[in-house]
């Protein structure tokens, strides 16, 4: 009874021990992994259209680069078309925090000139920043995003690259996961099913996330647009995008919106409105929309989310946070599969 005890204590910490060192490989290893993780992910994306045009009789020698090239174009077609919408709201960033100063003098009274007397003292230590400055500093958010820019340019070149060949070796690739699992037929079997949910649930996963996002970006940009805000387009679309990424993505549109209305209207009412109805599209969005359409592609609790959106973060950085969900779904898939892991299929389960 002792000795299975400590046997049992034993594979526990080994479990533990083997965790944490597979969590600390992904947290160093990211720069390696972020690219592949999204190759994969545009793979599967593209994956049912290269399919149908070689079902149709294009060959997916042909059919896999011209879908990649074409989506390529559309995003550099419009991501060229709003890059001064882009710069300009970039830049008008050290603004925002000067007329988010001064709101707070007109509105806070006595507590306000208190935190502009601690904040004059501050200015007075060496190191402390100047008018000057902050105005460098906004030029300097610029650089720092054309710089960012032109980083990014170079990702996009190796993510495509790897989404090709995923693309073109899609069966070669599938085939040799396979036989990783051993000769064992049974096994090859539980493989390949768990290959096969794991392209399925993401493949639906991705589909409602396509539609959700311009769903909220059409809604949003015509919502500004009829409130008469500068550079809608760019806003719309960045809660489009931001709605990819649970509870933070549209706070973070929100709080976008409301530094926008204090810079263009000076009016708190004004800037109110304007985050409050880009927040209210996305909040119906999630509760009407996305559960109708996921389905079984997110079919896990709200605590298992929120906890692997902080993990994922904590690994891979903002990419961590854009990648959360699908990492979590093939987590979920393959626990739901392995008899081994059925506990913590359970524990991810709603």
């Amino acid at each position: 009874m002792q000795a299975a005890t400590e046997r049992r204590v034993l594979t526990i910490a080994l479990c533990v021990i083997a965790v944490v060192a597979v969590l600390f490989f992904l947290r160093t290893a990211r720069d390696l992994l972020v690219p592949i993780a999204l190759a994969v992910l545009v793979s599967y994306a593209l994956e049912p259209v290269v399919s149908w045009l070689q079902r149709h009789g294009l060959p997916r020698l042909v059919g896999a680069p011209g879908i990649l090239l074409l989506v390529l174009a559309v995003t550099i077609g419009l991501s060229y078309s709003l890059l001064d919408d882009a710069v300009e709201v970039i830049e008008s960033l050290p603004r925002a925090a000067r007329q988010a100063r001064e709101l707070v003098t007109t509105h806070v009274g006595r507590s306000a000139g208190a935190v502009e007397q601690a904040a004059a003292e501050l200015e007075k230590l060496p190191g402390a920043a100047s008018s000057t400055t902050v105005a460098i500093g906004g030029a300097g958010i610029v650089q720092r995003f054309v710089s960012g820019v032109f980083t990014m340019a170079g990702e996009v070149v190796v993510v495509v690259f790897l989404a090709l060949f995923l693309l073109l070796l899609r069966e070669r690739t599938r085939a040799s996961l396979v036989e990783i699992a051993g000769p064992d037929a049974a096994r090859r079997r539980l493989t390949s099913r768990i290959i096969d949910d794991i392209e399925g649930q993401i493949q639906q996963f991705l589909l409602v996330l396509v539609l959700t996002g311009v769903i909220v970006a059409a809604l949003t940009w015509g919502a500004l647009v009829w409130l008469g805000v500068t550079h809608a387009a760019v806003w719309g679309i960045l809660a489009g995008v931001f709605n990819s990424i649970p509870y933070f993505g549209p706070v973070i549109v929100s709080g976008g919106l409301l530094v926008v209305g204090l810079v263009q209207g000076g009016d708190l009412a004004q800037a109110l409105l304007m985050a409050g109805i880009a927040l209210a599209v996305t909040s119906l969005e999630g509760w009407l929309i996305t559960p109708w359409l996921m389905g079984k592609a997110e079919n896990m609790n709200a605590l298992t989310v929120f906890i692997g959106l902080m993990l994922w973060t904590w690994l891979w950085g903002a990419w961590g946070t854009v990648l959360a969900v699908p990492m979590l779904v093939i987590v979920k898939s393959t626990a739901d599969h392995v008899p081994g892991l059925s506990r913590v299929g359970r524990l991810m389960a709603p």
